[in-house]
């Protein structure tokens, strides 16, 4: 794109260079042309060729008095051209192809890497996160979830464990969460920029602007693929708390340091369908827990659907759905038919059966590359009959939700 606008650049200052020195060549000062005479033309003038050949004399002279005023300033006319397309070129440059805060963050050509389909959760891996975040990106995961102001996250670990994974950044995508201070699980533990420890009084507004700096410092990069509002449980913050950190997010998308928005742990329609109609950067991820005590979000997960957002499932196999599945005869049938474990069976239930996105948190590498493999390089192949049976063991009512 650089050298298309200066192959431009320099073309379009040639052809004004061109221009201006042809034109002075034909504003040179030379011999009236005689109306339609002849030279040897001595025939009485009429009074009308008598007023028509002071017209000409008087152009003539005009012309005569401006060529040699251009030949002469000739070099100013070619510099202020110059200058102007100079100015031009560096408006357009900057309008068009350099980013707000760097050049991965908003340039129009940068390609990023898509949501996952799987994410790897970085949560409560403590000092071992950067080891096992770099292990889960060798492994193959390139879409890995952590969080700001939580205090079971360590987020600088996130960042550590992606650069030595020696996987450019564009090939990965980092999700954060931004925490507020009045929500369970709050901590500042991961704070190390200018303005930390916040002050308690600080609005929720400064709070997200600090979250952002603070995550953007640990998580070594210049922008972030997506945040989400974060909420303990059921336990939901104030609508009016949401709204207010997710306008100032919002300007954080508008400038390219924030691609995505998202919210956590909300199981009510109508809280969705508000946040939805009113927000101008509409969430793209609903994260959810995969749990009885929430029906499964059997009856949400067609709205998440019809809204475009990705749902993303944590405590899938911590939860009431992994007991259930850790034993059981019909799971473990299908799961050795299929050549994998009883829980890899159960993400792949929520991968491929419901349309989820399972949160894995694998602390070895063996089992990194089995859900690697199993999920996405060999997906397994479903029939209805494993379906219904695998449903009927956790809850029927997820039939409903069969993709």
């Amino acid at each position: 794109a650089v050298l298309f606008l200066v192959h431009h650049f320099l073309c379009f200052c040639s052809l004004i260079y061109v221009a201006m020195t042809s034109f002075s060549l034909r504003s040179r000062p030379g011999g009236l042309s005689g109306g339609n005479r002849g030279p040897n033309d001595n025939s009485p003038k009429t009074h009308l060729e008598n007023i028509s050949d002071l017209r000409e004399v008087k152009h003539n002279k005009q012309k005569r008095n401006i060529a040699p005023l251009i030949l002469k300033n000739r070099p100013r006319i070619l510099v202020i051209c110059f200058s102007s397309c100079v100015v031009l070129f560096f408006f357009f440059f900057l309008s068009h192809n350099l980013p707000v805060t760097n050049d991965e963050a908003d340039s129009e050509d940068k390609k990023f890497a898509p949501m996952g389909t799987i994410v790897y959760g970085a949560k409560s891996k403590g000092d071992d996160t950067d080891k096992l975040v770099a292990q889960a990106i060798t492994a193959g995961f390139r879409h890995i979830a952590t969080g700001g102001f939580h205090f079971e996250y360590n987020e600088p670990g996130v960042g550590i464990g992606w650069k030595e994974s020696g996987v450019p950044r564009n090939e990965l995508y980092l999700q954060t969460l931004f925490v507020s201070k009045s929500v369970n699980n709050y901590g500042v533990q991961n704070c190390k920029v200018e303005g930390c420890p916040p002050s308690p009084d600080l609005s929720i507004e400064d709070q997200v602007h600090l979250s952002i700096k603070s995550s953007l410092h640990n998580l070594q990069t210049p922008y972030i693929d997506s945040v989400l509002v974060h909420n303990f449980r059921a336990k939901l913050q104030t609508y009016e708390d949401t709204m207010a950190a997710w306008r100032v997010l919002e300007s954080y998308v508008d400038r390219g340091i924030i691609r995505h928005l998202g919210i956590v742990s909300v199981h009510d329609r109508d809280y969705l369908i508000k946040l939805h109609n009113e927000t101008r950067v509409k969430p793209s991820i609903i994260q959810n827990r995969f749990h009885s005590n929430r029906g499964y979000d059997v009856e949400l997960r067609l709205l998440f659907k019809e809204m475009g957002m990705s749902n993303q499932l944590f405590w899938i196999l911590t939860g009431s759905a992994g007991g259930k599945v850790r034993n059981n005869n019909v799971i473990t049938e299908i799961a050795q038919r299929q050549g994998v474990s009883n829980q890899i069976l159960l993400y792949s239930f929520i991968l491929i059966c419901l349309g989820g996105t399972p949160l894995i948190g694998s602390k070895t590498f063996q089992h990194m590359e089995e859900d690697v493999t199993a999920l996405l390089r060999k997906p397994l192949i479903w029939n209805d009959e494993d379906f219904t049976a695998v449903a009927n063991v956790i809850n029927k009512n997820l039939i409903k939700n069969k993709m």
